[in-house]
């Protein structure tokens, strides 16, 4: 099936992920979502799922942080009450050149798994903490914190782990 900006929307909205589609044409599918006036449209709950499961497949392909950002403020619930103390294992690349994830987590070790595993792959990992207050979460799923960045306060590092 041969999608378009509009049809992938459709399907992103309800809150599933179509993979074999190429990163041109997420980013215009990204592109065409910001413009959209009409947020319920979003099915904010199943797109906090989804993007908890392929956000960073998703990222990767719209290599558009600003845009990610502009269109997870629309499509997430963004309704948390109060801030957190929260986790990332980061890759060193990606933590180097100011690009931090938006998924954190209250739970430590499963943030250094992270960093030790899946993250340590390219270039090492490194354990991140710091404080979210409540504007900086756009939605809770599991224990999986979706963020704005940004927004988040006292970021430090914890530890840093070698490259497998």
């Amino acid at each position: 099936m041969k999608h378009s900006p509009q049809s992938l929307a459709k399907q992103f909205c309800l809150g599933a992920y179509v993979n074999a589609v190429d990163a041109q044409l997420w980013r215009a599918t990204f592109e065409y979502l910001t413009r959209i006036t009409d947020d319920t449209v979003f099915q904010k709950t199943q797109i906090a799922s989804l993007w908890t499961q392929y956000g960073g497949d998703l990222r990767a392909k719209v290599k558009d942080d600003d845009l990610v950002l502009k269109l997870l403020k629309k499509a997430l619930p963004n309704d948390v009450a109060q801030g957190a103390t929260l986790y990332r294992g980061e890759s060193w690349f990606l933590f180097d050149q100011h690009q931090i994830g938006f998924c954190w987590t209250p739970d430590e070790a499963l943030a250094t798994r992270y960093a030790k595993g899946l993250n340590a792959v390219e270039s090492g990992g490194v354990l991140l903490k710091c404080h979210a207050p409540a504007q900086a979460i756009l939605a809770i799923t599991g224990d999986v914190y979706l963020c704005d960045p940004r927004q988040l306060l006292r970021l430090t590092t914890l530890a840093l782990f070698p490259k497998l």
